[in-house]
């Protein structure tokens, strides 16, 4: 119940000011359908011919019209039925039209609110949600969150809705409608008790829908070496496994929901038909107000449904709205804090220095990471980092580049303290490339300006010069304006490394990391890149993971980790 809560106070909070004129509307298109209905009782009233002699709500509405000619009156009841659900239309598109922008609001507010927190957020953290969980985040669990926005603002409708035709009913035949609205809020509360079981599907769903995410993301991840050796067949019979988990879940759900509108519709038709009984044979009411009274609680029947389907519905999806929730609260709470001033970053300068660093990764059975490591870098060296796989190579990287912040010791840039306060400056003067750099389905003049770097054609040749990317654009019809493609499809493995470290030249950084990053040259072309960037004046401290020998001769200094361990560190 805190959790339902929770969620009602966190939509009322991103509605804020537009609540009010949305309950306006909402209360407007209620009265106006059970002024709708009222007049419904001159109108059967005239067409049954009864006398204006009438007492209570009919003879009141009646005697309204004191012209006796029937046809007069009916016209005129008419014409006021056909105005007041003309106006009730307006109202009604209005407030649907602001109830769908909250809804698609709400949606996005949450994408992008978790964007930012994703991007917030400590690599260490990302690193533990995986791909396959941020993924299931923005677009299962957020999607079914707006269901359940969806399903509350149009409960709150019909709560509305419900008030006021019972009032309708209640001044049409008191006793009557306190039975028939006994009965139903009877018959409410016990399907009620089908609100847990909604939950606990829901969160069952939401489990194996995250399942199915994870285990589809590690096969992409390894799609190509799974079906060189024929092993996708095994991954399809373990997806559909856990497919049929999650359907199975899902059409409880659906079971539960045709149920209880079954369930609605036997216990509307049985307090109608009991209804009329009393009505006719015991407190002997008039034929208008009998038919009237039938019509309104047939039109109670149904917002009641949609009451309990909406709470149903909002009970399934609150599993996801606490995951999404759950993991913002996480991200939130491994955000950095405020961004350095640029009194910090100019200073983030000078000789970097490892002071004993540990870092062992969470979870590793052999313990990878970097160990007792003490260092001295200077500014403008090209040194190689090379080692085994495992050895602690990209751990050593990664902590250079302040994705991961030291378990033990600490690392000073100009004799200050690498740390939340200064982690963003410095990454503005950092630039990374990846084995597996990435690419977006824009221009090669987008791509290289990524993240707001400024340049003019000039650099931008410069750049694309060193790395011999500029042999790529010249080939293009388009030059600079040719779109690469989604990741960069449109040009092979070695072109997307050049583009990268092109774009990395731009960002003139005092660090340039290169993991692997021009392992898809062949080695007379990635001789050329890393000559290129030798003679970069002036030219940044570069820290180039590699496990080729060649690429060692331009290098002024190599050092070789071993089970996280720096075993060897030489002048070249």
């Amino acid at each position: 119940m805190k959790k339902a809560f929770a969620f009602v106070r966190d939509l009322a909070t991103y509605v804020g000011g537009r609540g009010p004129g949305l309950i306006v509307l909402v209360a407007l298109g209620a009265l106006l359908d059970g002024f709708g209905l009222l007049l419904l009782v001159p109108l059967l009233g005239t067409l049954f011919a009864e006398g204006a002699s009438q007492t209570g709500p009919l003879g009141l509405l009646l005697n309204l019209w004191p012209d006796k000619q029937g046809a007069s009156r009916l016209i005129l009841v008419l014409g006021l039925f056909g105005l007041v659900m003309a106006l009730r239309a307006l109202i009604l598109w209005q407030r649907d039209l602001r109830m769908g922008a909250l809804q698609v609001g709400y949606l996005e507010s949450k994408r992008s609110t978790l964007a930012r927190a994703l991007a917030g957020s400590r690599w260490e953290a990302l690193n533990a949600l995986g791909h396959g969980r941020v993924t299931h985040l923005m677009s299962g669990d957020i999607q079914r969150c707006a269901s359940g926005v969806h399903f509350l603002l149009q409960g709150g409708v019909a709560v509305v809705l419900v008030v006021i035709q019972a009032g309708v009913a209640l001044a049409l035949a008191p006793l009557l409608a306190v039975i028939a609205l006994m009965a139903m809020g009877l018959g409410a509360l016990v399907m009620g008790r089908w609100l847990g079981a909604s939950r606990e599907i829901g969160a069952r769903v939401t489990s194996s829908n995250m399942r199915l995410m994870v285990e589809l993301g590690r096969f992409l991840g390894g799609l190509k070496a799974a079906m060189s050796q024929n092993l996708h067949s095994a991954f399809v019979a373990a997806f559909e496994r856990d497919l049929g988990i999650a359907a199975h879940q899902q059409i409880a759900f659906i079971n539960r929901q045709a149920a209880m509108r079954v369930m609605w519709s036997l216990l509307g038709a049985a307090v109608a038909s009991i209804s009329l009984l009393l009505g006719f044979l015991v407190l002997d009411y008039p034929p208008a107000v009998m038919l009237t009274l039938l019509v309104v609680l047939a039109r109670i029947a149904g917002p009641a449904i949609q009451i309990q389907s909406g709470l149903q519905q909002v009970a399934y999806a609150l599993p996801a709205w606490e995951a999404v929730q759950n993991t913002l609260d996480d991200l939130i709470r491994e955000a950095r804090v405020a961004a350095a001033s640029s009194e910090d970053r100019s200073s983030l300068k000078g000789t970097i220095r490892i002071h004993d660093v540990t870092y062992l990764h969470k979870g590793a059975t052999d313990g990878r990471g970097v160990r007792a490591l003490s260092l001295t870098l200077q500014p403008g060296e090209f040194v190689a980092v090379t080692g085994s796989s495992g050895a602690g190579k990209t751990t050593f990287a990664d902590l250079m580049a302040g994705l991961l912040e030291p378990q033990q010791g600490r690392i000073t840039i100009g004799g200050q303290t690498l740390d939340a306060q200064t982690i963003s400056a410095w990454r503005d003067r950092l630039a990374y490339v990846t084995q597996d750099p990435l690419l977006f389905n824009d221009t090669i003049r987008a791509n290289l300006l990524w993240g707001g770097v400024e340049a003019g054609d000039a650099p931008i040749a410069q750049a694309l010069a060193a790395t011999g990317a500029d042999r790529v654009v010249s080939r293009l019809s388009l030059g600079l304006d040719s779109v690469v493609g989604e990741d960069g499809a449109m040009v092979s493995g070695g072109e997307r490394q050049r583009l990268a470290l092109s774009r990395a030249l731009l960002r003139r950084p005092y660090v340039l990391v290169l993991d692997e990053a021009t392992a898809a040259l062949d080695a007379d072309s990635e001789d050329a890149v890393l000559r290129a960037l030798a003679e970069l004046d002036p030219r940044p401290l570069i820290l180039m993971i590699s496990h080729r020998a060649e690429s060692l001769a331009v290098c002024s200094r190599r050092l070789t980790f071993e089970e996280g361990r720096l075993i060897d560190d030489r002048v070249l």
